[in-house]
């Protein structure tokens, strides 16, 4: 299995995080026991215990049960650690609801999140929606697109990546999500690379990772059966982890940022700590009790109001109980280019995943020709695509710092058609969403001058 490459740049005393890969490359699957094995008749899944009815502060505006936080900023686990997950109650609970097809799984959505889940499903199946994975801070992914298109993917994709790591979200991504949405009126989609400690064993280790060993390095050897069992310390990591995750979706939520939030992504292979890697993980559910575990405490302990849940588990055998997730993902790429519509990891997904739920296409090594998606509309329905970042888009700058496009996998005219394509919805033709703004980002207008002078030399150069 092809793997796809992961960087981080830490800057003096700023840690900026950008990556050019996600994990395994999932354009292919491979023979493992678990891709074989009998999946159980009976779901593991959660019971919920009675919520107290406040739990501590909450940023200003925040609709949910606050996360009770330390004086100095940290969750307060003899608070998160009262609570628990029960599984059968959990798994009751889902199956007595009848989800309606015009509103999110969440019982909780508060207005900006339903209109933007039902302007996602009227436009599912007619148009795709662009997307683009952030790199860092800098949004250099956005100046390649707006130099040579004057116009910006409709959908950001941020990552929590540094927020559970001490000390180790300086470029507050959470806030960068804030601004795109309430400033520029953009579509926010989180994941999450959870970094856990490498070593449990070491208490004086500061070492995390969400790499197993051999995927990469750094690695850990977090135990996931040991995360869903409450008493262990791996336990009380998840727990401290998803609650420290829910106070920034609340901080999210307070400034009226709707969330497609894409926890635990490809988990179908053992690249990540909470993916599958046998028999044994399938038998137990160990996928699944973790999910569960997170959609429990997101949506009936804090009760957070807009999240819209993307399921990117891209196996069969961890299937997730419908009504804890909107839409299903898969994440491919291909070893050498391809621009086609994807059809049969189209089909894979659709294949094992519940009737009525939307498919997207979460991660991408090649942005789909625009042609080719409008001529399979009907039969491949990708709600969106979501490139990654880096040289995925761009390679190298100008002398004046425009980023130059990765020509490999994107020119200039194959971005232009891209943009102005009709089945192509793009930052310029969202809508005013209730309590937005439609300006450009502050990295683009800062960079128009210097836009207009790359223009001028690169006329120059030609003419």
């Amino acid at each position: 299995m092809n793997k796809k490459t992961f960087s981080l740049f830490i800057a003096a005393a700023v840690c900026v995080s950008a990556f050019s890969g996600c994990g395994g490359n999932t354009g292919a699957s491979g023979n493992t026991d678990a891709q074989t094995a009998q999946a159980s008749d009976t779901a593991a899944v959660s019971e919920t215990a009675e919520v107290p009815a406040d739990t501590g502060e909450k940023p200003s505006g925040a609709l949910s049960n606050p996360v009770k936080m330390t004086a100095d900023g940290d969750v307060d686990m003899e608070a998160a650690l009262a609570y628990e997950t029960d599984f059968d109650a959990l798994t009751a609970q889902l199956d007595a609801i009848t989800a309606g097809d015009d509103h999110p799984v969440s019982q909780n959505s508060n207005p900006e999140t339903v209109a933007l889940y039902q302007y996602l499903k009227e436009n599912y199946g007619k148009k795709v929606f662009s997307g683009q994975m952030l790199g860092d801070r800098y949004d250099k992914e956005d100046l390649a697109y707006y130099y040579h298109t004057e116009d910006l993917p409709a959908m950001k994709g941020f990552d929590f990546i540094f927020k559970t790591t001490p000390n180790g979200d300086g470029s507050d991504w959470t806030q960068m999500a804030i601004d795109w949405h309430t400033k520029s009126g953009g579509i926010v989609m989180f994941c999450w690379h959870w970094n856990v400690p490498c070593n449990m064993d070491d208490p004086d280790s500061t070492a995390e990772a969400f790499y197993t060993e051999g995927a990469g390095n750094p690695y850990t050897t977090f135990d996931i059966e040991k995360a869903v069992t409450p008493g262990t310390e791996e336990y009380k990591v998840a727990v401290h982890d998803i609650d420290l995750i829910a106070y920034e979706l609340q901080r999210l939520e307070a400034a009226g940022v709707p969330v497609l939030w894409r926890p635990l992504h490809e988990a179908s292979g053992k690249w990540f700590w909470w993916g599958m890697t046998d028999r044994e993980f399938v038998e137990k559910q160990l996928y699944q009790k973790l999910w569960y575990m997170i959609y429990d405490r997101l949506e009936n302990y804090h009760k957070l109001t807009n999240l819209i849940w993307v399921w990117n588990g891209q196996n069969k055998f961890l299937k997730v109980h419908p009504n804890t997730y909107d839409i299903a993902g898969i994440d491919v790429y291909p070893s050498k280019e391809d621009h086609s519509v994807l059809a049969s990891d189209y089909k894979k997904l659709a294949d094992y995943t519940d009737e009525g739920k939307m498919l997207a296409l979460t991660e991408c090594g090649y942005i789909p020709d625009p042609d080719e998606i409008e001529a399979n509309l009907g039969t491949v329905n990708w709600l969106y695509y979501m490139p990654w970042n880096f040289d995925f888009i761009y390679k190298g700058s100008t002398v004046i710092g425009i980023p130059r496009l990765n020509t490999e996998r994107v020119t200039s005219e194959f971005l232009k058609k891209v943009m102005s394509s009709d089945t192509i919805i793009t930052w310029s033709e969202l809508p005013e969403f209730e309590g937005t703004e439609k300006q450009l980002p502050e990295q683009v207008l800062a960079a128009k001058n210097d836009m207009d002078a790359q223009r001028a030399k690169d006329a120059e150069l030609a003419g």
